[in-house]
């Protein structure tokens, strides 16, 4: 019988220097919230306002610092990196990088010269797309600000949707172990895509070259959609009390 393919769930991330660590490692306590087992006390952290779920777990909390960690150095020497090739996004301080979580069930491996043992093979895997953003004016600062909350309040939600509405692929517990599901966190290069990075090109474009591509050709120009006053600021509650439902 064919294995099935994994389904993968896409997730992005959008903040500036100060607090990517903070927002990609509330993102990836989040999908380790909805996706691990074993029983814990769920609790909660405050990341750009809102009200995140986090798991307790020795183990779980220092394998996402450890990659959260190594993201970041990756996204610093991105960002302080001359681009051989100057573009809308060259020389701003922005960087993109993308990490990876994978959960995996243990398999009897079949007998085939005496060789026994059991096989991991991955039942779900999560991709975060990061890009970060460094602002230099206030009016930047604003943005980029506004920009982080709506993409980690939007992101949120969605692993919960997710989360929710995909179950039927996994695995049963087969196992007495404490964490029936082995995992791991991998860190990838990230080519230039999505919304978030389309962001960073719109918050650090210069306003020179902006206003003599308008004066070229008006229809051409590209310029960012306006965030409605009011959409952030009563999500605190709201985030929090969304993510708790795991076992429906």
């Amino acid at each position: 019988m064919d294995e099935q393919v994994a389904p993968e769930f896409i997730l992005e991330a959008f903040a500036d220097p100060k607090s990517v660590r903070d927002v990609v490692r509330g993102i990836l306590h989040t999908i380790f919230f909805l996706r691990f087992f074993p029983s814990v006390a769920p609790m909660t952290r405050d990341v750009v306002g809102l009200e995140l779920a986090y798991v307790p777990e020795a183990e779980i909390e220092t394998l996402i610092d450890q990659r959260v960690a190594t993201l970041v150095r990756q996204l610093e020497v991105e960002r302080n990196q001359p681009h051989a090739h100057p573009g809308p996004t060259s020389s701003n301080g922005s960087g993109r990088g993308q990490v990876q979580v994978q959960f995996f069930e243990k398999r009897r491996r079949k007998a085939w010269y005496n060789m026994r043992g059991d096989d991991e093979v991955c039942w779900e895997s999560w991709t975060v797309k990061v890009t970060v953003a460094e602002p230099r004016t206030e009016s930047e600062r604003a943005k980029v600000r506004r920009a982080m909350e709506t993409t980690l309040h939007n992101t949120i939600m969605k692993s919960v949707t997710l989360a929710n509405a995909h179950k039927d692929h996994i695995p049963p517990i087969t196992t007495t172990d404490s964490n029936p599901f082995p995992y791991q966190i991998n860190i990838n290069h990230q080519k230039e895509s999505g919304w978030a990075t389309r962001m960073a090109r719109a918050i650090r474009k210069p306003q020179s070259a902006q206003k003599k591509k308008e004066n070229k050709n008006k229809d051409n120009s590209y310029t960012s959609q306006p965030y409605e006053k009011g959409q952030i600021g009563r999500q605190k509650k709201v985030v929090g009390c969304v993510a708790w439902p795991r076992g429906e």
